[in-house]
């Protein structure tokens, strides 16, 4: 039995589903309970599309789009507090829709559920933020006084 990349499966078909894996794209996407469709990247992304990239290392990542740069893309994963500067020719594929918590359900990246996910992007993001704030703090203090 021969595998394939996720590449080569978007090269040859022009789609693939993969298994998540991780949490960086919590609460959309479980690590290995979610899984995304993804389609071969066609043109310029936007900012809120969700894509799959190959670090050099060879690691694969789905993040979000935060922020459109010249040749490359700001990326966070939304259970993130970094972002990362991507080139455009790490873009692998863009997910156009996801099967959440290993259900049989699929949520396209057009359907009303996950629109309204978007719009709660923000604030779910400032949370965060805050919620990591006291550690950030004491870990700060903790490097002053040494």
């Amino acid at each position: 039995m021969t595998h394939r990349t996720i590449e080569q499966e978007l090269a040859l078909h022009g789609r693939t589903v993969v298994q998540t894996v991780g949490v960086s794209m919590e609460p959309l996407l479980h690590g290995r309970k979610s899984s995304v469709v993804l389609a071969a990247k066609q043109g310029p992304l936007q900012v809120r599309d969700v894509v799959l990239y190959r670090r050099p290392a060879g690691e694969y990542v789905l993040h979000r789009v935060v922020k459109v740069l010249d040749g490359a893309y700001l990326i966070r994963g939304d259970n993130c507090i970094g972002s990362e500067t991507v080139p455009a020719a790490w873009v692998i594929g863009v997910m156009t829709g996801y099967f959440a918590d290993e259900g049989d359900r699929y949520v396209s990246c057009d359907s009303p559920e996950y629109q309204n996910y978007l719009r709660t992007l923000e604030l779910r993001r400032w949370l965060l933020w805050l919620r990591a704030l006291p550690g950030r703090v004491w870990r700060r203090i903790r490097r002053t006084r040494r």
